[in-house]
């Protein structure tokens, strides 16, 4: 290696780099991992935008189909990248728990249920997605109404596990300070709130109902620790900045 930069040196061409401290940072990328938290509410609320009442008698499934292609696709689609930035976003909360607890059991069983969950809602998608391919005319009524059924029974089980993670995130909060104690109560409140949810498969009509208005309420609660758990994790980063130097040194 020196022969060589010494060969250089000899033609009259400087070395690359003689004596140069390169400094090396994951600040940046640190930030842009938490941020994905902020990606996968904003996709989250653009597919609720796209919610519409899907009608109760299944032979009126296929023109509702055709007249909502549209939103029914563009919400699936949103859904789902919504799910991937969560995912991503879980592997950052999993390292900020980690720096809190001793031992890490909680953190990696909040870990774990936010991918449980995430897979059941990419799961639950299918169906809906199925239902907006080409060539779907040919589908029964009752068998689209069943595809509708299985994927909302799905994506609603899915909150179960995600009520683990909300539950795990709150210990940790609480007992070891990962999160100010004010969110660790938010993510409680957030996973009794989606255990809610998940209740309503016993009577999915009403207050409860996929637009009712108590449903709307339960998800609200988790949508404010989404937005609060990045702030929080940006604004300690923002502080306390993580520089790694790497110092390189080349003999002419």
């Amino acid at each position: 290696m020196e022969g060589s930069l010494a060969a250089v040196a000899g033609a009259g061409l400087a070395a690359p780099w003689p004596d140069e401290v390169i400094a090396v940072t994951a600040l940046l990328h640190q930030r842009l991992a938490i941020a994905t938290g902020y990606a996968a509410v904003l996709c989250g609320l653009g597919a609720a935008l796209l919610e519409r009442p899907w009608p109760a008698n299944p032979a009126d499934l296929p023109t509702f189909l055709t007249e909502n292609h549209a939103a029914v696709l563009g919400q699936s689609l949103l859904f789902a990248i919504s799910s991937g930035f969560l995912l991503w976003f879980l592997g950052s909360l999993r390292t900020w728990l980690l720096r809190a607890e001793v031992g890490g059991r909680v953190s990696m069983i909040a870990f774990t249920a936010g991918m449980v969950g995430c897979g059941l809602t990419l799961l639950a998608l299918g169906p809906q997605l199925a239902l907006t391919l080409p060539d779907r005319s040919w589908i029964e009524p009752a068998t689209a109404a069943m595809a509708v059924d299985l994927g909302y029974v799905t994506l609603t089980v899915a909150g179960l596990p995600m009520a683990v993670m909300y539950a795990a995130v709150a210990v940790v909060s609480l007992r070891d300070s990962a999160f100010p104690a004010w969110l660790g109560w938010v993510a409680a409140v957030s996973a009794g709130c989606t255990v809610g949810l998940v209740l309503a498969l016993i009577d999915p009509t009403g207050a409860l109902a996929p637009q009712g208005w108590l449903s709307y309420v339960f998800y609200l609660v988790p949508v404010i620790w989404l937005v609060a758990a990045p702030t929080v994790m940006l604004i300690d980063t923002s502080r306390r900045p993580t520089t790694t130097v790497l110092q390189v040194t080349v003999s002419a």
